[in-house]
């Protein structure tokens, strides 16, 4: 009996060597990330918000956000976003508890508003792609002991974290892109 490879088998055969001749070639944009390819300090390029009605701003970062995400080799982490017109203010004394007038109460508020910030361990599950951050400290108390989950790929070199959630019925795509500043020693 002969085989004739080049009808369906030549294209079934094709099909599966592609994705892994373009990767090996670096032409795909989304390759598959290992854990030591997260390792090191990104700074924040672009975040993407989209929902039912389209893309938007993000709810709670401004437009052109800064940030910067490190994960070290031991499985700590840490993420930092500043917004980009942040008000300048006088650095206080004291922190904690004090009586201020309402002028400096709105200060720390929008202070509090433009800047997020959590660090803790981290995992990664190279067969899902999931890398997750177990918070052990952050700017919002309420974060401790969570755990957030984000689908993980590199596209051209850069880092792009995505979250998804349901509101309502309506999918929530929050992308967060990151380029590396530095490589892993």
């Amino acid at each position: 009996m002969r085989i004739d490879y080049r009808g369906p088998c030549l294209a079934a055969l094709l099909a599966c060597l592609t994705p892994a001749l373009a990767i090996r070639a670096g032409s795909d944009p989304r390759a598959h990330v290992e854990r030591e390819d997260l390792l090191g300090t990104w700074r924040l390029t672009h975040m993407s918000y989209s929902g039912l009605n389209g893309t938007h701003v993000d709810p709670f970062y401004q437009p052109d956000s800064g940030g910067l995400l490190i994960y070290d080799r031991s499985g700590w982490m840490s993420v930092q976003i500043s917004g980009p017109r942040r008000a300048p203010g006088d650095i206080p004394l004291v922190r904690g508890r004090r009586v201020g007038d309402a002028a400096e109460a709105l200060h720390e508020a929008l202070a509090f508003d433009t800047y997020y910030a959590y660090f803790g361990t981290w995992t990664f599950d190279a067969a899902t792609a999931i890398v997750t951050h177990h918070v052990a400290g952050a700017l919002i108390p309420a974060e401790v002991g969570l755990d957030y989950g984000q689908s993980v790929a590199l596209d051209h070199g850069r880092l792009v974290l995505t979250t998804r959630t349901v509101d309502h019925g309506q999918t929530i795509v929050r992308e967060k892109i990151w380029e590396r500043v530095s490589a892993p020693p």
